[in-house]
C-alpha cells in the first residue's frame, strides 16, 4: 500500500477503546450517566434492534447468502491487531474473529478472502463479496458505492507527557513527530507510528520507543529518556491523577468501524445488525475487545447514543465512472498449495513466480497498471521482487500473466510475500495474491580441514556448538607481527584491531564464522578460522537487529545505538562494557553513547522471555586522535591492499520492457565499500562486498528499441583507492 493509502486508512482507526452498537432509526435517548471515578467498569444497558426495514424490491441479498449457506467476506490481512495471518498462515484477529462469530449467528459458514483495503468497497459493489470487514469507518465516499452496518467499535485516544509540557504543542498526529514518542508493541498505537510518521518521513526513525509493558514507557517518561507516551484514553487518564504526568492531548483519531456491503442490500444489512446486537449484548464484542485489542474491561468507554449527523454543506460524492478489480486464477509456478506446502528452494536460489490473474473489474488495466509487492510475514519475504508491469491493456474479463524474478533468501525459515495490482493513482486493488517458499537449514557442519599451524598463533573458541543466547569465549596469542584482527561473518576486518594477546565473549545469534586475521612482518597475511554451530531455542525472544554506528570515533563524540526485539519479550537490558546503563529498556529503541576515555567500547544487548534469553553485542573502537602513527616495522597499521573486483554478471543479458535482470558480483583484495551504478546513476551504495540484487530498469519514454544499459560495479579501499568494471544489459522489443 502506498505511504498516501496507508495514511487515509490509518485516520480510520478505532483506536483501541470502546463499544458501539446503534441502530441508525433508534431513537435519540437521554444523554448517558458521566462516568463514576471507580475502577469498577461502567455497564450498559443492552442495546435493542432498530425497527427492520422492508428489503428493497429485487433485493435478494440475505436469501442468496442463506440459500448458499455460505458469507463471502472480503478484508484487508496488513492491520494487526484487527486482520493478520498468524504464525500458521491462517488469517485472525479482532474483526476475522468477529465475522466468524456473526456467521456463527446467522446460521452461515463465512468464506474469508484477502483484497488490497483501498478496493475494499469496490470488492462489494462489483459482487465479488457479500461483506468488507477490515477497521472500515463510514465515509461519505465510501457510501457512494457501499452501504454500511451499524457501527461495531469505537475508541478514543490520549497521549502523556511531563507535568512541565506545552498542553496546547500535540494538536493532531503530525505533532508527534517532533517528541522522542513511546508506544506499546503491537499495539495500534505502534502501527500508526510507523505508517502516519516514520514510514512517510514526518518522523526519524529515532524518536519511535516500542515497549513491551507500558508501564516501562511511562518510567522512562518520568526519567526523561523519551517525552510523549500514546496509548488509550482511559489509562492515559489513570496514569495522570497523581500529578507525576499529565495528559496534553486525547481524541487524536476518534473513528467508528462498520461493515460494508453492496448497495441495496437492505434484508443483508439487517440480518448483520441483528447478530451485531446480539453479540454485543451476550458479551461477545466485549471479551474479543480484551482478547486482541488488548483493552480491559475497565478501560472500556461507554458508547455515545447517537451516531453523528454529517454536516449538510458537504456534497454528496459522485459514484466513479468504473471500478478497478482482480482475481488470482492461478498460480502458473512454485505452487504452495494454500502455503500447505511450501516448494524448497536452496538458500540464494533465484526462481520465478508466475500468477495468472483476472481483471474482474469494469475499468481497464491501462499501460502503467503494475502487480507490487505490499508486504510479507517478515521483511525479507519481498525476495528481491519489483513491481510487473503492464505490456498491454487489459480488458474486463480478460487475464495477464505476470512473473516476478525472485531470489530465495540466505537465512533458513517459510517465507510468505503479498502481491496486489496497483493503478495510475498508485491505487492499489483487487484481490491479494501470494509467492510461499521455504529455504531448509544448513546441514549438520561438517568440520572444517585442519588449518596448518603456524608458529606464534594461537586461536580458540569454547565452546563451539551454543543455543541461541548463550555466550562463546574466543581466546588468542601471537607473537613477533605486525597487526592482529579479531572479527565476524558481516564484519569489516580494519574496524576490529585487537591487541596480540587477548580475549573476547561473543554471543553469536546463528551459526557463522569468527576470524583472527593476522599481518606477520613480512606482510604475508594468515588467517585462522573458527565456526559457532548456534541451535535456535524455541519460544526465546529474537533480536532482529542490534547496531552502534559509527564504528570508529574519537573521544567525545557519540555513538547511536539501536535495536528491534520481537517474540515472546519479558525483558530487554542494554549493557556498555558488562556495566547495565538501561533495564527494562523498549523492544524497538535507540540509545546515544559519548564516551570520554579511549579503547573499545563494547554494547551487549540483552532480551529475556518465557521461552528463554537471547543476546547479541558489538563494539566501537574510540580513539583519541584522527590521525593513526605512520605505519613502521613494527605499526599496528597494515599496508592497505588495493581493491579488487572478482566477478560481475548479470542473468539474463537481455531483457524485454519491463522485465529485470539479476545483478551479481564477487570482490576481493582490500575492498571495504561497494557501490552498484546503472548508466551512471548509483542504485546501491555501501552494498554488501559479494552478494546479487535483481533490478527492473525503467525504459525512458520514447526510447527507441533495441538499445543497451550499463552496469558499473566500484570497489573501493580504505585509502581511498578504487577500480570499476562495467557490463551492458540489452532492452530488446517485447
Amino acid at each position: 500500500m502506498t505511504q498516501a493509502t496507508r495514511f487515509s486508512r490509518l485516520t480510520l482507526v478505532a483506536l483501541v477503546a470502546t463499544l458501539l452498537i446503534v441502530a441508525c432509526a433508534a431513537p435519540t435517548p437521554a444523554p448517558p450517566t458521566p462516568i463514576p471515578s471507580t475502577a469498577t467498569p461502567q455497564q450498559s444497558a443492552p442495546t435493542k434492534a432498530a425497527p427492520a426495514q422492508p428489503p428493497a424490491a429485487g433485493d435478494n441479498s440475505w436469501a442468496r447468502v442463506q440459500q448458499a449457506g455460505v458469507l463471502r467476506v472480503g478484508t484487508s490481512a496488513d492491520y494487526d491487531p484487527y486482520e493478520y495471518y498468524n504464525d500458521k498462515f491462517q488469517l485472525d484477529g479482532f474483526d476475522i474473529a468477529l465475522i466468524k462469530a456473526i456467521g456463527e449467528k446467522l446460521g452461515v459458514k463465512v468464506d474469508l478472502n484477502d483484497y488490497a483495503f483501498d478496493g475494499l468497497p469496490g470488492v462489494v459493489a462489483l459482487d465479488q463479496a457479500d461483506v468488507a470487514i477490515a477497521a472500515l469507518s463510514v465515509t461519505a465516499e465510501r457510501q457512494a458505492i457501499a452501504d454500511f452496518s451499524n457501527v461495531y467499535f469505537a475508541g478514543s485516544d490520549g497521549v502523556l507527557a511531563r507535568p512541565d509540557a506545552d498542553a496546547g504543542k500535540i494538536k493532531d498526529t503530525a505533532a508527534l513527530a517532533a517528541v522522542r514518542l513511546g508506544v506499546q508493541d503491537k499495539s495500534v498505537y505502534e502501527t500508526m507510528a510507523q505508517d502516519q510518521l516514520i514510514n512517510t518521513g514526518i518522523m526519524p526513525k529515532e524518536n519511535l520507543f516500542v515497549y513491551s509493558d507500558i508501564t516501562r514507557a511511562v518510567s522512562d517518561l518520568k526519567a526523561r529518556r523519551i517525552d510523549a507516551v500514546w496509548l488509550d484514553r482511559r489509562p492515559a487518564e489513570a496514569w495522570a491523577r497523581d500529578g507525576s504526568v499529565k495528559v496534553i492531548a486525547q481524541d487524536l483519531n476518534q473513528q467508528l468501524f462498520a461493515v460494508a456491503m453492496k448497495k441495496g442490500s437492505t434484508a443483508l444489512r439487517d440480518k448483520i445488525n441483528e447478530a451485531l446486537i446480539t453479540l454485543q449484548n451476550d458479551g461477545t464484542v466485549a471479551q474479543l475487545v480484551q482478547q486482541y485489542l488488548n483493552t480491559r474491561p475497565e478501560d472500556i468507554i461507554p458508547p455515545p447514543q447517537v451516531l453523528p449527523t454529517p454536516a449538510p454543506s458537504q456534497p454528496t460524492p459522485v459514484p466513479p465512472a468504473c471500478i478497478d478489480g482482480a482475481t488470482g486464477v492461478a498460480d502458473l509456478s512454485f505452487d504452495d498449495k494454500n502455503m500447505t506446502a511450501p516448494p524448497v528452494l536452496n538458500p540464494g536460489q533465484p526462481f520465478t513466480k508466475g500468477w495468472r490473474i483476472r481483471n474482474s473489474g469494469t475499468c481497464d488495466w491501462q499501460i502503467g497498471y503494475a502487480l507490487s509487492y505490499v508486504s510479507g510475514n517478515t521483511p525479507a519475504a519481498q525476495m528481491g521482487g519489483q513491481p510487473i508491469p503492464l505490456t498491454r491493456i487489459v480488458k474486463p474479463g480478460e487475464t495477464f500473466d505476470f512473473n516476478a524474478n525472485l531470489i530465495a533468501p540466505i537465512a533458513p525459515g517459510t517465507y510468505q510475500g503479498f502481491w496486489q495490482m496497483q493503478n495510475l493513482a498508485r491505487q492499489h486493488f483487487g484481490e491479494t495474491v501470494w509467492v510461499g517458499i521455504t529455504v531448509p537449514g544448513a546441514p549438520t557442519p561438517t568440520p572444517a580441514p585442519t588449518q596448518t599451524p603456524v608458529p606464534g598463533i594461537s586461536f580458540t573458541a569454547n565452546p563451539t556448538t551454543i543455543t541461541a543466547g548463550e555466550s562463546v569465549l574466543f581466546q588468542w596469542s601471537t607473537s613477533n607481527v605486525q597487526a592482529v584482527f579479531f572479527y565476524r561473518d558481516g564484519q569489516d576486518w580494519q574496524n576490529h584491531g585487537v591487541a596480540g594477546v587477548g580475549q573476547s565473549t561473543e554471543f553469536p545469534p546463528q551459526t557463522m564464522n569468527y576470524y583472527l586475521r593476522v599481518v606477520l612482518q613480512n606482510n604475508e597475511v594468515q588467517i585462522r578460522t573458527i565456526t559457532i554451530s548456534v541451535n535456535p531455542a524455541a519460544g526465546a525472544p529474537v533480536i532482529n537487529s542490534f547496531s552502534a554506528s559509527p564504528a570508529s570515533i574519537l573521544v567525545n563524540q557519540c555513538v547511536n545505538v539501536s535495536w528491534s526485539v520481537s517474540g515472546q519479550v519479558n525483558r530487554v537490558t542494554l549493557l556498555i562494557n558488562n556495566s547495565p546503563v538501561w533495564d527494562y529498556a523498549p523492544v524497538s529503541g535507540t540509545h546515544q553513547d559519548c564516551p570520554t576515555t579511549i579503547g573499545t567500547r563494547v554494547y551487549q544487548l540483552q532480551a529475556f522471555g518465557s521461552g528463554g534469553t537471547a543476546a547479541q553485542q558489538t563494539s566501537v573502537n574510540v580513539q583519541s586522535n584522527p590521525q593513526p602513527p605512520a605505519p613502521t616495522a613494527t605499526s599496528s597499521v597494515p599496508v592497505p591492499q588495493p581493491p579488487a573486483i572478482n566477478g560481475l554478471t548479470l542473468s539474463p543479458v537481455a531483457i524485454a520492457p519491463g522485465g529485470c535482470t539479476i545483478v551479481a558480483w564477487t570482490t576481493g583484495g582490500g575492498t571495504t565499500r561497494v557501490q552498484l551504478l546503472r548508466d551512471n546513476a548509483i542504485i546501491w551504495d555501501n552494498a554488501p562486498l559479494n552478494s546479487s540484487v535483481q533490478d527492473c530498469p525503467p525504459i525512458p519514454a520514447g526510447q527507441p528499441l533495441p538499445f543497451a544499459m550499463v552496469y558499473t560495479l566500484y570497489a573501493f579501499n580504505n585509502a581511498g583507492q578504487q577500480t570499476a568494471r562495467t557490463v551492458n544489459l540489452t532492452v530488446s522489443g517485447p
